[in-house]
């Protein structure tokens, strides 16, 4: 099969990490209407993805004191409206391809470790003949980066627009970029 076609996978633009939601990034709202705006005007993606946490009982993922690293306040609850994806990605929900869903049952940072109740994302990409991924979303540093990490780990041409993400942490997102980088991945302004 010859895979030639370039994907964007949405990570996370769920209310859950946006201000007003249970485990807020700062400029998270502002993503979702950028990405919106990115995903309505460019037309040269063959496959749209959206990730999400639907967490049902993802054990000590959630903690009542939280480290922040490891262990997170109650968020990304399944069936929740803070789970569903951003209202702003309403708009263009006609583009959006597939929507998997990660950390039912444990943590999950990475997209590839989602499925659509059928496929992983890894599967869904290979089915789509997808060679370049595009990632977009909450938080760069954080779900973001996995999401990247395991893409350029799995073979695809990865690249982060980092314009249409927020970090949990803005000061550390050259260390994040570098990190990156160091994996193949194409962080973009």
């Amino acid at each position: 099969m010859n895979k030639s076609k370039k994907a964007l996978v949405i990570v996370d633009v769920q209310p859950t990490f946006c201000e007003g939601g249970s485990l807020p990034v700062n400029g998270g709202n502002k993503v979702a209407k950028e990405i919106a705006a990115y995903v309505a005007e460019d037309e040269s993606y063959d496959c749209i993805i959206t990730t999400q946490d639907w967490h049902i009982d993802p054990g000590v993922h959630f903690s009542d004191q939280p480290n922040y690293q490891d262990t997170w306040p109650a968020h990304g609850v399944a069936g929740t409206d803070e789970a569903d994806l951003h209202p702003e990605l309403s708009e263009i929900s006609d583009k959006i391809n597939y929507s998997v869903k990660k950390g039912m049952f444990e943590a999950a940072y990475s997209g590839f470790e989602g499925h659509n109740g059928e496929q992983s994302l890894q599967q869904i990409l290979e089915r789509e003949s997808v060679a370049a991924v595009d990632i977009v979303g909450l938080a760069f540093d954080h779900c973001v980066k996995a999401t990247a990490i395991d893409s350029a780990q799995n073979g695809f041409n990865t690249r982060v627009l980092s314009k249409l993400t927020a970090a949990v942490s803005p000061a550390n997102e050259s260390i994040v970029s570098d990190e990156m980088r160091s994996h193949g991945i194409q962080v973009v302004k």
